[in-house]
């Protein structure tokens, strides 16, 4: 065996070794990403999710729709004053 010989036979050891670390370096970083999505998908069921806010909360209370069933759109300029001013007071 010459010298050209096992140079040429480490070369093609060479690539072959950076071929397989290519590959497993590619498959560890898909496992990776894989388990990663799993974890942000899996919900653990130990977090209770929130209810939405009832409109009481909101500030339509019975007093809001009271106030709000009163609307008559034929008010004068000054009785939509009087009315806008009873909804911000009471927070609706």
């Amino acid at each position: 065996m010459s010298i050209e010989d096992v140079a040429e036979t480490a070369d093609v050891w060479s690539k072959a070794i950076k071929k397989i670390v290519a590959a497993i370096g590619a498959a560890v970083v898909a496992l990776i990403a894989a388990v990663s999505g799993v974890m942000v998908l899996w919900s653990s069921g130990s977090e209770v999710e929130e209810p939405p806010p009832l409109l009481a909360d909101m500030g339509y209370g019975p007093q809001c729709s009271q106030l709000y069933n009163t609307i008559d759109h034929t008010w004068t300029e000054g009785q939509w004053v009087v009315w806008e001013r009873l909804r911000k007071d009471m927070g609706c």
